[in-house]
């Protein structure tokens, strides 16, 4: 049972979604900055959905 409920605690952290997070978060925070944020954080974001 042990085993059991570690591999399934294995697989589900497993995901790439954890890779592209800093990305995800870094693009939104650079997108905020008002002239130069929406060119400079749309590539950061691309990084994040290209992990994905």
């Amino acid at each position: 049972m042990r085993l059991a409920l570690l591999l399934l605690a294995a697989l589900s952290l497993s995901g790439c979604g954890l890779l592209a997070l800093p990305f995800r978060v870094t693009g939104d925070v650079i997108q905020v900055v008002p002239v130069v944020g929406k060119p400079l954080g749309a590539p950061v974001h691309a990084i994040g959905d290209a992990i994905d």
